[in-house]
């Protein structure tokens, strides 16, 4: 019982939706982002320091692919001659 009168305590004091929207209202419309002004040249470096990371993940993804492929296969291959015999 002494939970119950815990919870309804809690409900009690918890804030509704509309309470919580209001209380962060001004929020959203004070943030304003100031980006750095960046020249075409700095844009293309950035950019191509993307796509050469983007290769390079990609390329580590599909060697752990065939990591993993060679690895299950050399299990069932060890597990077919223990238990061939």
């Amino acid at each position: 019982m002494l939970v119950v009168k815990a919870n309804r305590a809690l409900l009690r004091k918890r804030r509704s939706y509309s309470e919580i929207r209001e209380a962060y209202e001004g929020y959203t419309n004070e943030t304003q982002l100031h980006f750095k002004e960046l020249t075409p040249f700095e844009q293309k470096k950035i950019r191509d320091k993307i796509i050469a990371q983007a290769k390079r993940d990609r390329l580590m993804e599909i060697r752990m692919y065939f990591l993993t492929l060679f690895v299950l296969a050399f299990f069932v291959f060890v597990g077919y001659l223990i238990f061939s015999n």
